[in-house]
């Protein structure tokens, strides 16, 4: 097919109105791209690759909806606190924002940019995951410590034959709603200081105000991405440019304390449980001796010795044994032993 005929073919083929919504429901959703802009890059552009992508887009609705923090969210917050008890304090900014916001409704999920600092393996990644959840909205995570070029984040140069959109843009245009999580891992192991430097779209993403101009350089078609909630982890914040580092609010996430730690083996149990079609077959509860065992784990190892555990239950029962009851003599010592030099907390003592 020629450049010409493509281009004909994809102008000629007009995308759905944009959904009608009712007036008291027009506080809630944000245009994030300009259909015409799409409309334009289309009739100039000559390459067949970047063509179909436009399309694509064009094909998509301009509007995304803004998730609002659910109406029982203080008690699903305790729920998480209990949970994640040395996150508290982002909890609290959560709590917080939505009681403020219950005063002019709607009330839109909206937080500021948190940088959270602490050591690795404390489950920054997975509560993250389950404070979207509990929000109501998606999540989505960026590694920083495997980035070499900003344009992996805002796309890369249409004139480069390889060239794709970026990790934002793409993001935006998957979630159902235009405030999701992002989550900036290990931001501060970002290579900065060269003519590619990874962290350079971020200057502009972190300010309201010019991330609503927000430009994918693949597409060259500007998108809000005003409404996104950043959270950035490092483990040492001193690593991260200043002017990253001044537009957040930075949170030290420190160890859970035994008690917390026991909480986060339970949870990490349940949650194996409930997102596993097998996990109907093992019994909800959890050995109390079990818990102490892996108390002292990062929530990483945590998991792994009790998918190892739940596979030794199960090969043990023979598939005789409804529910099946995962005990102490499941879980590997052996992996607890090589991880002792990670201990959490006052466990450590």
């Amino acid at each position: 097919m020629t450049e010409r005929s493509l281009r004909d073919r994809l102008l000629a083929d007009t995308p759905d109105e944009p959904e009608n919504l009712p007036h008291d429901q027009k506080r809630t959703i944000q245009r994030i791209f300009d259909p015409a802009e799409v409309h334009k890059a289309i009739a100039d552009e000559k390459n067949d690759n970047r063509l179909k992508i436009l399309f694509s887009l064009r094909r998509q609705a301009e509007y995304r909806r803004l998730a609002c923090f659910p109406e029982d969210l203080l008690n699903k917050l305790k729920i998480l606190e209990k949970q994640f008890g040395n996150f508290n304090e982002v909890i609290a900014m959560c709590r917080n924002a939505f009681i403020l916001g219950a005063l002019e409704p709607p009330n839109i999920i909206n937080l500021p940019p948190m940088l959270l600092v602490g050591p690795p393996g404390i489950g920054k990644t997975r509560f993250l995951s389950e404070l979207a959840m509990t929000l109501g909205t998606t999540f989505y995570d960026l590694d920083f410590s495997s980035l070499t070029s900003g344009f992996i984040i805002s796309g890369g140069s249409s004139s480069w034959n390889d060239s794709k959109p970026g990790f934002i843009s793409n993001s935006l245009l998957k979630s159902k709603y235009a405030n999701p999580i992002i989550l900036l891992d290990e931001i501060d192991k970002a290579q900065t200081g060269s003519n590619y430097d990874p962290l350079g779209p971020m200057y502009g993403l972190l300010e309201k105000h010019t991330a609503k101009r927000f430009t994918d350089e693949f597409l060259n078609i500007q998108m809000d991405a005003s409404a996104i909630i950043w959270v950035a982890s490092a483990n040492y914040p001193e690593q991260i440019p200043e002017p990253i580092r001044s537009r957040m609010i930075e949170i030290f996430i420190h160890m859970p304390t035994p008690e917390q730690s026991y909480e986060i083996v339970k949870a990490i149990y349940r949650e194996l449980l409930n997102t596993r079609a097998w996990g109907k077959h093992f019994s909800v509860d959890l050995d109390s001796k079990i818990i102490v065992q892996l108390a002292s784990l990062p929530a990483r190892r945590v998991r792994i010795a009790l998918e190892k555990a739940l596979a030794m239950a199960a090969l043990r029962s023979r598939g005789k044994m409804r529910p099946i009851i995962v005990t102490p003599q499941d879980i590997s010592l052996q992996s607890i032993q090589q991880n002792k030099v990670i201990k959490m907390g006052f466990l450590a003592n």
